[in-house]
């Protein structure tokens, strides 16, 4: 055989030995270094070999040919590393920890200096919860201080009480064409994402290795993944698909984009943001989950995750900003949380936020479509809301909205309800067949409600029910009421008015307002105080 080299040079003889020679520095194949693909005995200290080889070269590709491999004790994998399984591979998992870890216990690479440059694609991951000595919570891979992670086409199933893949301290963090099926809760894991984004806190949040300098993570691609049940007996639905659920003030997830994936069933949140800034969530079905996504800033209820890096609590929250969530698609709802919610807190807002463009069908329980609260500078613009058992665009305590050109059927509660707002409008949108009212306004001031089309409000025909097509009440001022037309719709039971304005609604501006039809009481009842109803300049 011809001596081996390192690479081609021009001029060079192409030789069998030379090819192979350069064959196996780029391509290590796990079964040539003993592997047992029989599924009978385990094969990790194999596999392991082979890994650790493509270390010592300074980077391969090392290969899984098809074949069942037990797992007994957690792989792991080092810099510049490509680990494939092949079409009918599959990691059957055979102790309690564990699968797959980058890098080394007890390693102390800080920031995103850790192992990476990595790809795992392929094969099925099968973690096996549900059977003896594996029932108590484990994770399948766990990625922490590192950069340019590339996970794709992997199947995870059946994972118990902890995460699929964890991509913690990451920088640059792909998540492709993955499935994510069955989850095992062994007691009080229900909190349980399938992918869990977090940041290196402290070793009860990620326990394979320091160093604990609250590094997040930044740059994150999640994509055209399923989230949802095995079917596997003793195992459900991923509580959540993709979120977070500790944190540290100072710090945020950020650059995050979350795109054409599917979530069934989900138990809670399919998506939760929390702490996250510039955010894209788009292009995803949801069916059937318990929540659909939610904006959460952080916690003040929970001391550890208002410390700061230093670790000292200060009960306070802090801002999160720049977040879009556009052209989703949500069906059947279930009754856990909003199918969309943004929840700030009094310390902490959350800023620049555009909900547009998706379509809501359906909740159980009394969901909201969407809900905003503790919210500024957000536009909640063409989306096609239906069938919600609560009220379809809910916002309270938040300034300078925009909800407008929306489509709202069938509320089980109200259309559009705005509380405790400012400098907001609500324009352009078609209300039809509310419950309740079809637009609420209370308790706000400086809201613009124009253009608005609401037809049947009281739609359960409660008789007796105080239901309008638009109602202003409660403490407003400096409210403008115009362009708008309400229609009693074929309610049995017709709703009171098709305006109404109290008595604690003070400098209301109100003027070109179509409120004919039958209606139980007059079409426009207004007792406001010190309002305007002519069309003309005011100053």
């Amino acid at each position: 055989m011809a001596t081996p080299v390192e690479q081609w040079l021009p001029g060079m003889d192409i030789t069998a030995g030379r090819l192979e020679a350069m064959n196996q520095t780029a391509y290590l194949t796990v079964t040539n270094y003993g592997a047992d693909p029989s599924g009978t005995v385990n094969a990790h200290t194999e596999i392991q070999a082979a890994l650790n080889d493509a270390r010592d070269r300074g980077g391969a590709q090392v290969l899984v040919p098809p074949g069942v491999y037990l797992i007994g004790a957690t792989l792991r994998i080092y810099q510049n590393t490509r680990l494939t399984l092949m079409h009918g591979a599959e990691f059957r998992r055979n102790f309690g920890g564990r699968m797959l870890v980058n890098g080394d216990a007890g390693q102390d690479l800080g920031g995103y200096t850790g192992h990476g440059n990595i790809v795992i694609e392929g094969g099925l991951w099968n973690m096996r919860g549900t059977n003896p000595g594996m029932t108590s919570s484990a994770m399948c891979m766990s990625i922490g201080h590192a950069q340019d992670v590339l996970v794709q086409e992997v199947d995870i199933i059946d994972v118990p009480g902890y995460h699929a893949i964890e991509l913690n301290s990451t920088f640059h963090g792909v998540i492709r064409n993955c499935r994510f099926r069955g989850f095992i809760d062994p007691g009080g894991r229900d909190i349980s994402e399938a992918v869990q984004l977090d940041l290196s806190k402290n070793v009860a949040g990620f326990g394979a290795f320091g160093p604990y300098d609250n590094t997040p993570c930044e740059d994150v691609l999640i994509t055209g993944c399923f989230f949802g049940a095995s079917g596997t007996p003793g195992t459900t639905a991923w509580p959540r698909g993709i979120g977070s659920h500790t944190t540290t003030r100072g710090r945020w997830h950020r650059h995050i984009r979350i795109s054409d994936n599917s979530f069934v069933d989900l138990l809670q949140f399919a998506i939760s943001a929390y702490n996250y800034e510039d955010v894209t969530i788009n292009g995803n079905t949801f069916v059937g989950c318990g929540s659909g996504v939610r904006l959460r800033v952080i916690i003040t209820s929970d001391p550890g995750d208002t410390a700061g890096p230093d670790g000292v609590p200060t009960g306070l929250s802090q801002n999160m900003r720049n977040i879009t969530i556009t052209g989703n698609s949500f069906r059947q709802g279930g009754s856990y949380g909003q199918v969309i919610v943004a929840q700030g807190e009094a310390t902490g807002t959350i800023l620049n936020l555009a909900i547009t463009g998706n379509t809501i069908d359906g909740t159980s329980g009394t969901q909201t479509g969407i809900r905003l609260n503790y919210v500024s500078r957000a536009t909640v613009v063409g989306n096609v809301i239906a069938n919600t058992n609560g009220t379809s665009i809910s916002t309270e305590q938040q300034n300078n909205t925009v909800i407008a050109d929306n489509v709202v059927w069938g509320s089980n509660a109200h259309g559009i309800t705005m509380v405790d707002s400012q400098n907001s409008n609500i324009l352009n949108n078609q209300v039809r067949d509310p419950a309740n009212n079809g637009i609420l306004v209370q308790t706000s001031t400086d809201v613009q409600i124009r253009n608005n089309f609401v037809d049947g409000p009281n739609r359960v025909n409660v008789p007796g029910t105080s239901a309008y097509g638009i109602r202003i009440s409660d403490t407003n001022s400096n409210i403008a009421v115009t362009g708008n037309k309400c229609r009693p719709g074929s309610s049995t039971v017709k709703a009171l008015n098709g305006l109404s304005m109290t008595s604690s609604v003070s400098f209301a501006t109100r003027y070109g307002n179509d409120m004919r039809g039958t209606w139980t009481g007059a079409g426009i009842a207004d007792t406001s105080t010190s309002g305007s109803t002519v069309a003309t300049d005011l100053s």
